[in-house]
């Protein structure tokens, strides 16, 4: 007979096959309850999975405390079923990313301390990490900053020196396993590993892992450039792509605002990031100050001014975007003169050199944009940003918009029209999305209207106009959007024929899921009577 191989509750005459002696417990322990029942970002684990999880069958291991007087007659218990569904449960790059981690643990952590950092370890954090992540950003291009995230989980971990089991409660995953001296070791490593932009992924050598990082380009960058720029492009995605990623989904509610603000912080422990952690933390906070507003006006109560001086604390996230938030709040709450300054301030701000910028309908220019404006003053980039992002409302901020807006949230008019839209349009196209320069035009057309000022009213809309239809190499992401607009104000002023022709225009440059159907719609009953 060979040799006895022990691991944890598993005795084996075999060094590759675990063998446990194990008894089926036959309903959900209340730990099982509790874990299924505890407050999460909402998505992942799926309502689905958990339901299955509730009928996997658990199982009594003998296995005791490491610490215990008694571990060799103690039991615990194994909820290895349900992790194996959550494993089975993931995607093609949060398996890369788990692979990944095992490669570090195997090439890097090994030198540190060995035996130290075990896959269940990598797994726990991996578990941790999705639950705490957006599934929008587990995709292929995000792989490497995904794998910092886990690394960012497993040196808070190592810095408090527990390791929370997954599922049961109670449970430190580090007891047994690293004493306080080995995690220091290994905190002091990876905090430093953070640091250097996981520069250490380069020396992995198994499988040739290292060369083949340096080897692989991405738009003929190699990647050691590529972990160098990591706080750039970064920095660039977060004002780009957070609200989509993060914050704006068809519903929204303060555990997700929560969420969203956790997984900020989880930015916040590499220095570089700092800045722009400031920068996605003030979105937050300025669609949750909306969300209250839009409270507030949707009762018919008039927005109290306590809710209007949040929004100080979110006006310098770019030139113009929420600045024009405000100023449609203080339209919509019948602050119209106060309106009409913020307005005015705004068209102050708009100078020749402001890029226009959009989350949602990125151009291939948009990164360079934001390179070029960061590049070699990381630590001051958003003290005068020279861009303005398009101002979204989602559904939930619909009071904070001016009505004309609403039908943009309902542009997909059937079933047949939605099935039409692609993976990002999904993300988006039940808002309100509009170029920040259109809005602000509209907005002062109709508030100046609002204020009796006739000839200003008429100037904007000569402006708006000219600035669709004459400017020369205009970017607008928007254009149907801007053309119902336009539409719209010449509505309002009773010249059905031009506002016809708005529409028409309109539908010409995004035949499906545009809201000028709508229009049309409202237009011919207009003229009918």
């Amino acid at each position: 007979m060979g040799d006895i191989h022990r691991q944890g509750p598993s005795v084996s005459f075999v060094p590759d096959i675990d063998m446990v002696l194990a008894y089926h417990v036959r309903k959900p322990p209340a730990e099982i309850h509790h874990w299924l029942n505890r407050v999460r970002g909402g998505h992942w684990p799926s309502p689905q999975l958990l339901e299955a999880a509730l009928l996997a069958p658990c199982f009594l291991v003998p296995d005791g405390h490491p610490d215990s007087e008694y571990k060799d007659v103690e039991w615990r218990l194994s909820p290895n079923l349900i992790e194996r569904m959550l494993m089975f449960s993931f995607n093609m790059t949060q398996i890369k990313c788990y692979v990944v981690l095992k490669l570090i643990k195997k090439s890097l952590f090994e030198v540190i301390e060995k035996n130290a950092i075990t896959s269940f370890h990598c797994k726990t954090i991996m578990f941790y990490t999705i639950e705490r992540t957006h599934h929008s950003m587990w995709n292929e291009h995000n792989l490497v900053f995904l794998v910092l995230l886990c690394l960012q989980k497993l040196r808070k971990c190592l810095h408090v020196g527990i390791l929370p089991h997954y599922i049961i409660p109670g449970v430190n995953l580090f007891d047994g396993k690293l004493s306080t001296r080995q995690q220091l070791r290994l905190f002091k490593y990876v905090d430093a590993m953070i640091e250097n932009n996981l520069q250490d992924l380069l020396h992995i050598e198994i499988d040739k892992f290292g060369q083949r990082l340096c080897a692989r380009s991405v738009n003929g960058i190699g990647l050691v450039e590529k972990l160098s720029r990591l706080s750039l492009n970064k920095s660039i995605s977060l004002q780009l792509e957070f609200k989509r990623r993060v914050i704006l989904q068809n519903s929204l509610n303060e555990p997700d605002i929560k969420a969203s603000l956790l997984a900020i912080h989880s930015f916040s422990k590499n220095r570089e990031f700092k800045p722009t952690v400031c920068e996605a933390a003030k979105l937050v906070y300025a669609v949750r100050t909306s969300l209250r507003a839009s409270t507030y006006l949707r009762s018919g109560m008039t927005c109290p001014n306590f809710i209007l001086k949040y929004f100080q604390y979110c006006l310098s996230t770019d030139v113009a975007s929420s600045h024009l938030k405000i100023a449609s709040v203080l339209y919509c709450s019948g602050h119209l003169r106060s309106a009409a300054l913020v307005l005015e301030d705004v068209e102050m701000r708009y100078h020749s050199n402001v890029k226009a910028v959009c989350g949602r309908r990125k151009t291939r220019d948009d990164l360079q944009v934001f390179a070029n404006m960061i590049s070699g003053n990381c630590e001051h980039v958003f003290s005068e940003s020279p861009f303005a992002s398009c101002v979204n409302f989602i559904r939930q901020e619909a009071y904070c918009a001016p009505r004309i807006l609403w039908f943009e949230m309902f542009r997909g008019i059937s079933e047949e029209d939605i099935s039409r839209r692609n993976f990002m349009e999904k993300r988006w196209m039940d808002n309100a999305e509009v170029d920040a320069r259109s809005f602000l035009y509209y907005l002062q057309y109709l508030t100046y209207g609002e204020l009796g000022e006739h000839y200003k009213q008429l100037c904007t809309l000569l402006t708006f106009v000219l600035y669709v239809f004459d400017t020369p190499n205009i970017n607008l992401y928007h254009p149907e959007t801007a053309l119902n607009l336009i539409g719209h104000c010449y509505e309002m002023e009773g010249n059905y024929d031009l506002a016809s022709s708005c529409y028409a225009l309109s539908l010409i440059n995004q035949t499906h899921n545009n809201a000028a159907y709508w229009h049309v719609s409202r237009l011919m009953r207009l003229i009918n009577g």
